[in-house]
């Protein structure tokens, strides 16, 4: 039952009741995501108490993702039923003074391509912009016309927007998140590498650091997408808003193109949105979403997220098990082609090589497991990208090195006693492979990790050991 592939459940009314949540730790939720558009702070530190103690009932490590809103604009100062817009009727739209339609946060708009779209509540309703009224408004003529409703999202393809990449409430959440003690942070609606600056001026000012995840919704992110990978720590195809700022033939494409390059960088990718949207109000998934889970698994993926499926959905418990199931009937016929098609990192340093290594033994002497001794997760990291058909299991005196683990494909994080030497080092890595009944007295792991200990990214030691027969 040893399954690689990560899942991430997106918190909610649906899924944050304790027993919900020890029911979803034992469905195979790997990750909980907090979505700070939809709550608030409160409910964030109360949440993060409620996870963590699942968390210690359930024996199992979970990490947890603060997702900020980013500058998400939105339909302001209407009733509950808004104007209902009707094919060829043109209006204004912005934050300026005097318009039809206003949004928030205040923007401007800095440059519009010709005919560009304007998309109301996921597209749902299509407008094009016939000028610029000003720097903060644009006329606007109605394509496809609806019901015009308060805090629908607003989404402006072809449109440069002068928008921070952070907001002053994301900044609060964050401090709250850091105090809290969550694992990764997510930043919406990210447009280029430099758009994590104002999260690390926060790691600063509270001296702490956490890894950071690019979510990927916006055109000039996919432009950049190799500089924006290589400054983050982490991505995620965030396939709502990206398929309503790009063309949704395109979107597919744009996936593959993502994992593949997270990927070669030994960065985690999530791939999120709609994976199993029928599940919302349906016990069973369509065939189409089966088939899309099972090939974003084949393309590469390290973990998938669930959405409004767990949020608000009334299934969440059998979506995590819907999706660990797909996940373990996909698999067996993924780790070969994965090994086929990895490139030549021999440029990546010694680090590289020897977990590559590690992972091609791993595969002719058909060992079982692969144990990488880590302090800041670099050597679990490394290991994973190769994806071996073993198990990878890191072994780590931190626990918040564990849970940032969670989104690293294949790896099983164990929390270990400190050791000061090699022989210690192996002693203990026996002793939970024992216990956890991943090997058998006789067997044979793999021991990758870094000499001299505690000093990351070092790894430089690969040991093929033979667990004692004499061990009980």
């Amino acid at each position: 039952m040893y399954r690689r592939t990560k899942i991430v459940v997106t918190m909610g009314p649906a899924s944050s009741q304790p027993d919900t949540l020890r029911q979803l730790l034992e469905a195979g939720m790997d990750v909980a995501r907090i979505n700070t558009a939809h709550t608030d702070k409160q409910e964030l530190s109360d949440l993060v108490q409620s996870l963590r103690r699942a968390e210690e009932e359930s024996g199992r490590t979970l990490a947890i993702l603060l997702d900020l809103a980013g500058p998400k604009i939105r339909i302001d100062g209407l009733p509950a039923e808004g104007p209902k817009l009707v094919p060829g009727q043109e209006l204004s739209l912005g934050s300026g003074e005097g318009v039809d339609i206003r949004v928030r946060p205040k923007l401007e708009f800095e440059s519009t391509q010709k005919d560009a779209r304007v998309m109301l509540d996921d597209g749902r309703i299509e407008l094009r912009v016939v000028a610029g009224r000003s720097s903060t408004s644009l006329r606007v003529r109605v394509i496809h016309g609806g019901e015009v409703q308060a805090n629908k999202g607003v989404n402006f393809p072809g449109v440069a927007l002068v928008v921070p990449s952070m907001t002053d409430e994301d900044a609060e959440f964050l401090r709250r998140g850091l105090a809290q003690g969550v694992d990764w942070v997510a930043l919406s609606f990210v447009r280029s590498p430099n758009d994590r600056g104002p999260i690390d001026a926060v790691f600063a000012e509270e001296d702490k650091r956490l890894p950071v995840m690019a979510k990927i919704e916006k055109p000039e992110a996919v432009q950049q997408l190799d500089e924006i990978i290589e400054a983050f720590d982490g991505i995620m195809v965030a396939r709502g808003d990206l398929g309503v700022e790009m063309p949704l033939e395109e979107v597919p494409l744009i996936q593959k193109r993502i994992i593949s390059l997270s990927n070669a960088a030994g960065k985690p990718v999530v791939t999120a949105t709609q994976l199993l949207d029928s599940m919302v109000s349906s016990p069973a998934p369509t065939r189409a979403e089966v088939n899309d889970v099972a090939n974003a698994i084949f393309d590469g993926t390290d973990a998938v997220m669930l959405s409004n499926e767990s949020a608000v959905g009334a299934y969440p418990v059998t979506a995590v098990e819907t999706l660990h199931a797909i996940a373990m009937a996909t698999e067996g016929a993924t780790t070969q082609v994965s090994a086929q098609r990895r490139g030549d990192y021999s440029s990546l340093g010694l680090s590289a090589s020897i977990s590559h290594a590690a992972c091609n033994i791993a595969r002719e002497r058909k060992i079982p497991v692969i144990v990488t001794m880590t302090h800041s997760g670099s050597t679990g990291r490394s290991v994973s990208r190769f994806r071996p058909p073993s198990r990878i299991v890191a072994l780590s005196p931190f626990i918040s090195t564990c849970r940032q683990l969670q989104f690293s494909w294949g790896v099983t994080p164990l929390r270990v006693g400190n050791y000061a030497s090699t022989d210690e080092m192996i002693t203990k890595a026996e002793e939970l492979l024992l216990s956890h009944d991943f090997l058998k007295p006789g067997e044979s792991f793999i021991l990758t990790a870094g000499v001299p200990i505690g000093q990351a990214g070092s790894t430089n030691l690969l040991k093929v050991q033979r667990m004692s027969e004499a061990a009980t």
